[in-house]
């Protein structure tokens, strides 16, 4: 029997960067200004010399060989897990793979591929490259299918988790300064993570800047009130002004993580409804077992109070 496969695919773009008329050595001369993609060279090859800039820098090399690294580890090149694109964005997707004879079984599998921004200048290529690699390596992959996949989790996981958007912004920072010594610090909203008494990027600013989220405070408190969360289950969220917005949304990362949160559930659900009725018909057509008829109704009660705001049961 063919496997039926439902796909979640999710992504993550990086904050806008600055460009600045400046030289910086590699192998051969990269002109930060320039723009990163040419058309006459092949995508590797443009890859190529990104990636013999960031390594010239200590913040960049080690992004670039935990890159590596993990693309190593499913069997491929950097080269592979990395394309050209018309925004840059780490792409996840999530596949849940089962027989359409016996829909209980279920495998999953998650890939991802690093797209980078063709129309860029050279030094942000260089710093969204950086950043969206954070995410690409370090990021924690989530089942939006598990049981246990709630908002409070989500939001903090995409905001101050391993991978996520502080530590993708700090890299991102790290890396201009390198790049930029005597010029960076006074180019972007970096100098708002920057913690002058330790001299270094802070993630602990960086926590409160990203959850920052301005005149949108009201309705995020009644976004999350939805999903039975009051502002005491996120205390870090202020109605500060808030500079770091999600591109693909276009609002605060605390806010686009709900908004997100409900695009992923109302699929999943969706997805799970599909695989509720192959279940059913399964048992209507021929005589079930008990275990059959248990898996059924376990699936239907925890479908009820997972899916209860997002399909019609």
């Amino acid at each position: 029997m063919k496997n039926v496969l439902f796909i979640l695919t999710f992504f993550c773009l990086s904050p806008a960067a600055y460009s600045e008329h400046k030289v910086f050595d590699v192998e051969e001369e990269l002109n930060l200004n320039d723009p990163w993609y040419q058309k006459n060279r092949s995508d590797e090859e443009n890859f190529k010399r990104l990636v013999k800039g960031l390594e010239k820098v200590p913040s960049g090399k080690k992004v670039i060989e935990k890159a590596r690294e993990k693309a190593a580890q499913r069997g491929f090149t950097l080269y592979d897990v990395v394309a050209i694109g018309d925004g840059s964005l780490t792409d996840t997707t999530l596949i849940r793979r089962f027989s359409a004879s016996n829909p209980a079984e279920v495998m999953y599998e998650t890939k991802s591929k690093v797209y980078l921004n063709r129309h860029l200048h050279t030094l942000d290529a260089l710093l969204d490259f950086a950043h969206e690699l954070t995410h690409y390596t370090y990021r924690e992959a989530f089942n939006p299918y598990d049981h246990h996949f709630a908002l409070k989790d989500f939001i903090k996981g995409t905001v101050e988790g391993r991978g996520g958007e502080v530590d993708a912004y700090m890299v991102e920072c790290k890396v201009l300064f390198e790049l930029l010594p005597t010029t960076g610090s006074g180019r972007s909203n970096c100098l708002k993570v920057f913690d002058k008494k330790i001299g270094a990027i802070s993630k602990e600013l960086g926590v409160q800047e990203f959850y920052k989220v301005g005149n949108h405070y009201g309705d995020f408190k009644k976004d999350i009130e939805k999903f039975s969360l009051t502002d005491k289950d996120m205390p870090k969220a202020t109605d500060g002004e808030a500079f770091f917005i999600s591109s693909a949304w276009g609002l605060p990362y605390p806010v686009a993580a709900v908004k997100e949160y409900a695009n992923i559930m109302d699929r999943v659900c969706k997805n799970d409804q599909n695989r509720l009725t192959l279940m059913q018909n399964k048992i209507t057509r021929t005589p079930a077992s008990n275990e059959a008829q248990s898996a059924y109704k376990t699936m239907f009660e925890d479908f009820k109070i997972r899916c209860d705001k997002f399909t019609q049961i």
